[in-house]
């Protein structure tokens, strides 16, 4: 069969015209090799139709149906934008789906119930919506594109809003839907958001869907690599947003990828990576706007070679529970206890640090977390610091440089530092401050590893 690069665009690569034009060009200068199009729904699609069926659930039908109007009146002006005079043909299939969204949206008014089950079948509209439109927008462009429905092609479980994938099932259906396609030239275009269960019932892979369903195809296809178009230059060594220095990173390992998604890094979810990285298929990030930068590849692992940091990742929000209990000293159980609490209330916590008699855990402030608090204080005194950040240096390079702690903390010392977790993953250290002082300790950070004298005069 034919090469395979499987293209992936995020809502903002399709949110208006101007870069629907952009993707039309980056789709036309991958004919070397046969593209499979993954998009996501347009803009804040999926965003507009979960408040619709939450006004309309809730009995605000006139909110719902204003939105409606709004995200009809979106589509149809895009339509005319990017298909003057003969975007007709296109409009009649996308007019029966925003028939179908009202008469949803009626119904959940009538049920007052927006269940899991519910929320799949009405987000996953907009997905249907976009590539209906970017099919007929390529086809005039003089590309052989084909429409595929990604029902047909990803098996997930049963767990509706987040369902997970069936690779070997997933796997299957990709040889037989897409393969023929492929090898006839052809250029599916699918969506990356919905799939369906084995039993035959519509479900979503969450936020971060397209990205996993772009990884899965490519996986199970044997593509040479898998491209994530996204509005920002690749992966970079901090939020430009607090540095304005932050550098572009070339090569990264789906470790370090793995650990900056969780600690808050908005470029990825490091289960979308997996299928692809676990059969050795390179997974490139780029700008849709500037398609000529060369984005960030994420590999098995990294190439040896540059400093122990790869980048500086953050999480806000944060709570850190502290449990102190004197009388646990040499007992047993104490931490399964702990946990057993946490896991009643369903908290994960983002970071541990223990002693013999004490506990710290940063967690995100879960709508049942006060009533896990008040278990915990049966355990031992609980004190709880709100407003609090969760700052993480990740590199391969870690593992291997003496004194990387003395290094991370060198600039910080004038700073409340709440608790530190370095151990339980060997490509990051990571350490809880005041929200507050995020700035200053990303900044101080990314001097000490990432600028030389130039770049702080510039």
């Amino acid at each position: 069969m034919q090469a395979v690069r499987v293209l992936k665009f995020g809502g903002t690569s399709v949110g208006d015209a101007a870069n629907i034009r952009k993707v039309v060009e980056v789709i036309r200068s991958r004919a070397g090799a046969v593209p499979i199009v993954v998009f996501s729904a347009m803009g804040d699609t999926t965003d507009a139709l979960a408040a619709i069926g939450r006004a309309a659930s809730e009995g605000r039908a006139g909110e719902a149906a204003a939105a409606l109007s709004s995200l009809r009146e979106a589509h149809g002006a895009l339509v005319e934008t990017l298909l003057a005079g003969r975007g007709s043909g296109v409009w009649s299939s996308c007019a029966p789906l925003f028939d179908q969204i009202e008469a949803m949206a009626r119904g959940l008014a009538v049920l007052e119930d927006f269940s899991p089950a519910v929320q799949d079948r009405l987000l996953g509209f907009g997905e249907i919506l976009s590539t209906r439109i970017l099919c007929e927008v390529l086809r005039g462009e003089g590309m052989p594109v084909a429409w595929v429905d990604a029902r047909e092609v990803v098996v997930t479980d049963d767990r509706h809003t987040q369902a997970e994938p069936l690779f070997e099932a997933t796997a299957a259906r990709a040889a037989e839907v897409l393969s023929p396609l492929v090898r006839s030239g052809q250029i599916p275009v699918t969506q990356g958001f919905i799939a369906r269960s084995s039993a035959g019932a519509m479900t979503t892979l969450g936020r971060g869907g397209s990205d996993f369903t772009a990884s899965l195809l490519g996986a199970a296809l044997g593509a040479e690599e898998i491209e994530i178009w996204t509005d920002v230059d690749g992966i970079m060594t901090a939020d430009p947003s607090l540095v304005p220095a932050a550098k572009n990173i070339p090569v990264m390992s789906f470790q370090e990828a793995s650990e900056l998604a969780f600690f808050g890094a908005r470029v990825l979810h490091p289960k979308t990576l997996a299928p692809a990285v676990e059969r050795g298929i390179p997974v490139r990030v780029l700008n849709t706007s500037r398609p000529e930068r060369p984005g960030t590849v994420i590999v098995a692992s990294s190439p040896p070679g540059g400093g122990p940091v790869k980048s500086i990742a953050y999480k806000e929000g944060m709570v850190v529970v502290n449990l102190v209990s004197a009388r646990m000293f040499k007992a047993r159980g104490f931490l399964r206890r702990v946990f057993e609490t946490l896991d009643r209330h369903r908290i994960a916590p983002d970071l541990v640090s223990t002693s013999e008699v004490s506990v710290a855990l940063a967690v995100t402030p879960w709508a049942h977390l006060d009533s896990a608090v008040e278990e915990l204080r049966g355990l031992g005194t609980v004190s709880v610091l709100t407003g609090q950040v969760v700052v993480a240096v990740v590199g391969d390079g870690l593992k291997g440089t003496p004194g990387i702690l003395g290094q991370v903390f060198r600039d910080l010392d004038d700073l409340r530092v709440a608790m530190v977790s370095e151990g339980g993953s060997e490509v990051a250290v990571s350490f809880v401050v005041e929200e507050r002082d995020l700035p200053a300790v990303v900044s101080r950070l990314h001097r000490r590893f990432f600028e030389t004298e130039d770049d702080r005069g510039s």
